[in-house]
């Protein structure tokens, strides 16, 4: 019981987080597609849903009778359900609206359909329809105790699956195998599975920032850059960690070094009221001076949460938004050498005033050889 109400009480923070900005765009209502986004709301986990939240905190949510049992068991408070009666988005969202008195109602411009919107506007026509961006986002990017929490227990998660996997990784091993292993052992461990596809690049393949585990076989002298995450309860953890298989080029040692330089400046720049532009200048700048900055080409990092790219929208840039206390975010500088390999070091990042707490702790400080 003292769960469920400190459940309760967490969403209706939530909630009223949301309304204020509701209100601040002058609307009465706001409607959710965004899974993400009713499930931070409401603590329904169901794939097919849309919520209402209305400025004075009325939630409806629309869903299926496949999901009414997961619903009275998971959405705690005061809620309005409807059972929709066909997959028809607009239509039922329609019949909801014609019961309430909302004149103007916000819709997420990133993810309703042109089509939806259109047939909204055509149904309803004494409703002004406004779209809105990342504005659940916005209120999603402080996570609460009980996200950080479920976070801390994803990024364990994941950190005590990799330590698993490394031992399995020889000559001769397929990048695939070991990436399906991993995979597996984050439900194992207690997590909900990969919240993306492991990557697991070796050789020149490390070179690919995006190298998700092929049929490649692992070679003796291979940099092999490992990028993955476990959900768990919902919340992503996203780290990478570059290991070495027996002796490698002393380039790429150097890189390493570099890269790992890098990231330490990054995260000693993730402090409230700096913003990840300054973060992604502190580790981008070094990489430049000592003379790789051409092949450092993607974003210092990105937000993490109930979804494992947040802060990433142009209305919501990393680059640009101050961090402040309780934002969750990667740091992740890398180095790539096209058709030779590649470096990158990723770790999970709790803002905490002038003191960064990096919550994925794996030994990085020289590289690990196996």
């Amino acid at each position: 019981m003292e769960k469920a109400q400190e459940l309760l009480a967490l969403l209706n923070n939530r909630i009223k987080r949301v309304d204020d900005l509701i209100k601040k765009q002058n609307a009465d209502a706001m409607i959710i597609i965004n899974q993400a986004n009713y499930r931070y709301l409401t603590n329904f986990t169901g794939e097919e849903a849309e919520l209402i939240l209305g400025k004075d905190g009325e939630r409806i949510l629309l869903s299926d009778s496949r999901f009414a049992d997961q619903i009275k068991a998971q959405a705690p408070g005061e809620l309005t359900v409807i059972m929709q009666q066909s997959s028809d988005v607009a239509g039922e969202l329609t019949k909801a609206l014609k019961k309430t008195n909302y004149k103007k109602v916000l819709v997420e411009a990133d993810v309703m359909t042109a089509a939806v919107f259109a047939q909204l506007k055509k149904d309803n026509p004494g409703i002004e329809f406004i779209f809105s961006e990342q504005l659940v986002e916005q209120v999603r990017n402080v996570k609460d105790e009980l996200e950080i929490l479920a976070l801390r227990k994803a990024i364990e998660i994941s950190m005590e699956s990799f330590k698993a996997i490394l031992p399995m990784i020889k000559p001769g091993v397929r990048e695939r195998t070991v990436g399906a292993k991993l995979d597996y052992l984050f439900k194992v461990n207690g997590g909900d599975g990969p919240d993306f596809d492991t990557i697991i690049a070796s050789g020149v393949r490390s070179a690919w920032a995006h190298g998700v585990a092929s049929d490649k076989k692992i070679e003796d002298g291979d940099m092999i850059v490992i990028d993955f995450g476990s959900f768990y309860n919902g919340y992503a953890a996203d780290i990478t960690r570059t290991v070495a298989l027996g002796n490698v080029d002393a380039e790429m040692h150097k890189i390493y070094d570099i890269v790992h330089e890098a990231q330490r400046r990054g995260i000693e720049a993730a402090v409230i009221g700096n913003t990840g532009k300054d973060v992604d200048k502190a580790a981008r700048d070094y990489i430049t001076e000592q003379g790789y900055g051409e092949y450092f080409g993607h974003g210092i990092g990105h937000g993490i949460g109930l979804e494992i790219h947040e802060l990433c929208q142009p209305a919501l840039p990393f680059g640009k938004e101050k961090l402040v206390n309780n934002m969750v975010h990667t740091v992740e500088p890398g180095i790539y050498l096209p058709n030779k390999g590649g470096v990158r070091i990723e770790d999970d990042i709790l803002i905490h005033d002038q003191t960064p707490e990096t919550l994925s702790n794996l030994p990085k400080d020289e590289l690990l050889s196996l």
